[in-house]
């Protein structure tokens, strides 16, 4: 895959930067989502009892990007991601389509993310500034090279979804650093997550390529995937770990709904405005133009870039979590992070109780593996 071609297709099929605004308002954006993102762990530690976990991720990197900045990143990321997984054999024009068709959905997905959370990984990409300036706003870093997660808000995103809905602006940059907050949580309270997905991910890519018809480019890719439903890959190793891939990605974000659930009007006044949008807000209304159709605004933790909301079912996996928070607190819930063996699978995001029986031995008595 030629990468720069990725990042110049995505730039060229997103609509705009974002929403026009004088240069003070977009700084103030800037700084709203900074300042959210320097409270949010600590208060995160506080809502799900991952004080240290909190602690850690503390000391991550914070980038407020703009669109071609979300898009810089991530296409770094997903470059280093890929690295490893065979390719199939394709020409000149096979891998320019190939990467035409990635920057196309790069783009789209620029319109929309709030945010995302990248875990440590190599040569960290250098993003843009939220309001095109030059470098990027960047909180808690111990160096450009630095080998630790990032935690990228969306400026000119966020800025965009309180136009739409009339939100308090103050109010949802809280919020959103909140949740990607959330996600750099999990990270850290699972030190293994991180590899364990990137590997599962290799292998799962590398089963859908295989899979892929002759000839078969990156919208096959998609195909394929949704084809992966639980039931319907036996016998298929590849797909059937791609199945439970997405459960545990649709779980990060289910976990991270109901973490927020903590969040009450007297930390955030208009909690229960925002949460009404952040959980249902699709996409702008038609003839707004802008990431029609493709999914919702949140992240989808930490490989938000992989992903449409189509291929997580993340309403089901937030039921699962306030299910086992309901039945045996955020302590209990912690226990997902003790290894990947207690990670809930895809046919358990539909049964809390199979889930705590299997980590907890029958009980509901849920004791943390002492994280706080």
């Amino acid at each position: 895959m030629d990468w720069s071609r990725v990042e110049i297709a995505a730039r060229t099929m997103a609509p705009r930067a974002g929403p026009r605004a004088p240069r003070a308002s977009l700084s103030a954006v800037v700084e709203l989502l900074r300042r959210g993102a320097a409270q949010a762990p600590e208060r995160v530690g506080e809502m799900t009892g991952l004080g240290q976990a909190a602690r850690d991720a503390g000391s991550g990197r914070v980038l407020v990007v703009d669109r071609a900045g979300l898009v810089r990143a991530t296409a770094g990321f997903l470059a280093r991601l890929l690295d490893g997984v065979p390719a199939p054999p394709a020409g000149p024009m096979a891998r320019r389509a190939a990467a035409w068709e990635a920057g196309a959905a790069l783009g789209a997905l620029s319109t929309r993310l709030l945010g995302q959370a990248l875990p440590a990984i190599p040569a960290a990409v250098d993003a843009g500034g939220a309001d095109g300036s030059g470098p990027v706003a960047e909180a808690r870093t111990g160096g450009p090279g630095a080998e630790r997660p990032r935690l990228l808000l969306v400026a000119p995103n966020v800025l965009a979804l309180q136009r739409r809905h009339g939100l308090d602006l103050a109010d949802l940059a809280t919020w959103v650093a909140m949740h990607e907050a959330v996600h750099a949580v999990q990270l850290a309270a699972a030190p293994w997550l991180a590899d364990h997905l990137v590997a599962w991910l290799r292998e799962a890519l590398g089963a859908v390529i295989e899979a892929l018809p002759r000839g078969g480019r990156v919208a096959g890719i998609a195909v394929v995937a949704r084809a992966a439903q639980p039931g319907e890959a036996a016998g298929q190793p590849g797909l059937a770990g791609l199945v439970e891939l997405r459960a545990t990605l649709a779980f990060l974000e289910g976990h991270a709904r109901a973490a927020l659930d903590g969040v009450t009007p007297a930390r955030v006044p208009s909690a229960h405005a925002l949460r009404a949008v952040l959980d249902a807000d699709p996409a702008p209304p038609p003839g707004q133009g802008e990431a029609r159709g493709i999914g919702q605004a949140y992240g989808r933790g930490p490989f938000a870039g992989l992903a449409s909301g189509r291929l997580l079912d993340s309403a089901r996996a937030a039921r699962f979590a306030r299910a086992v928070v309901e039945r045996a607190g955020h302590e209990g819930l912690n226990w997902a992070w003790a290894s990947p063996w207690a990670l809930p699978t895809a046919a358990e995001l539909g049964s809390p109780e199979a889930w705590l029986e299997r980590v907890e031995g029958g009980t509901h008595r849920v004791h943390g593996p002492g994280w706080i």
